[in-house]
C-alpha cells in the first residue's frame, strides 16, 4: 500500500514539473511559432528604427497610431505605443500619448508574461491641447504583466498573430509578425550609466528653468536677449546690496 502511494505522488510531482517547464518553453514545439520576433498592430509603427531617441529626449512621430512589441529568445523585449484617448466631456480635449522603452521579460508558470524596463531609458510624450502644457515629454518606467498569451494563424492573412491579454483580462490590439530576427535596439541601458561606467549628463544652460529639460509646450520660447538680461540685473541688484552693506 505505501508503495502504491509513493508511486502515485512521484508520478504527480513528475507531470507538474512536466507542466511547468512547457509553459515556460518559447520554442515552436510549444507553440505555432516562437515568440522571437517583431510585432505589430500597424506597419506604421514597429520597435528599433528612430520612432524614439531616449538619449534626446525625442520622439519621431509615426505617420498612424499603433502598437508594436518585440522579444528574443533570450528574455529581451522593447516596446513602442503610439496612441489617442477620446475625452467625452469634451470631444475636442483628444489626449495623444507616444510611449517606448525596453528591457527583460519573464515567461511566468502560471501562463502570464511580465515585462520589466530598465528604469533609465524609458521616455513618453503626452499631448494636451486642452491642458496647460501641452506637450511634456518625461521618463516612463512602467512594469507590464499580461495574463497570457498566444500565437495563432491570422485566417485572413495567414501570417503570425500575436494575442496578448493584460492582467484584467482586456484584450490588446491583435499584432502581426512583421520581422523576424527582431528589429531592435540594443538590448543594454542606453542612458544613465555608460559603458565605462560614468553617469551619463546632459549639459543645460544654466539660466534656463530645470522643468524645460522635460517639458515641451506651444509657447514662443524666451530669447537670449532677454535671459542675458535678467542675469545682469539679478547681478547688478546682488551687486548694490553688498555695496550698501559695505
Amino acid at each position: 500500500m505505501l508503495a502504491s502511494v509513493l508511486t502515485f505522488t512521484l508520478a504527480l510531482l513528475t507531470s507538474s514539473t512536466t507542466t511547468v517547464f512547457a509553459q515556460g518553453d518559447l520554442t515552436a514545439a510549444n507553440n505555432l511559432t516562437d515568440l522571437e520576433g517583431t510585432w505589430s498592430s500597424n506597419p506604421a509603427v514597429s520597435t528599433g528604427g528612430d520612432i524614439c531617441i531616449p538619449a534626446e529626449m525625442k520622439f519621431n512621430y509615426p505617420a498612424n497610431t499603433g502598437i508594436s512589441y518585440s522579444f528574443t529568445n533570450d528574455g529581451f523585449f522593447e516596446e513602442v505605443q503610439y496612441r489617442y484617448t477620446a475625452n467625452a466631456s469634451n470631444p475636442s480635449c483628444i489626449t495623444a500619448f507616444i510611449l517606448w522603452q525596453h528591457g527583460t521579460y519573464v515567461l511566468n508558470n502560471d501562463g502570464s508574461m511580465t515585462l520589466n524596463p530598465f528604469g533609465p531609458d524609458g521616455r513618453i510624450q503626452v499631448q494636451d491641447p486642452c491642458a496647460a502644457t501641452t506637450n511634456i515629454i518625461t521618463y516612463y518606467d512602467q512594469q507590464t504583466t499580461f495574463a497570457d498569451w498566444g500565437i495563432i494563424v491570422d485566417a485572413t492573412t495567414g501570417n503570425y498573430q500575436l494575442n496578448l491579454n493584460r492582467f484584467d483580462g482586456a484584450k490588446m490590439p491583435y499584432m502581426y509578425l512583421v520581422a523576424k530576427p527582431p528589429n531592435m535596439m540594443p538590448t543594454q541601458v542606453l542612458t544613465g550609466v555608460n559603458a565605462s561606467g560614468q553617469t551619463n549628463t546632459r549639459k543645460r544652460d544654466l539660466t534656463s528653468s530645470p522643468l524645460n529639460y522635460f517639458k515641451r509646450s506651444a509657447a514662443v520660447p524666451v530669447s537670449g536677449v532677454a535671459h542675458g538680461a535678467l542675469l545682469a540685473g539679478v547681478l547688478g541688484s546682488a551687486l548694490i546690496g553688498f555695496i550698501a552693506l559695505v
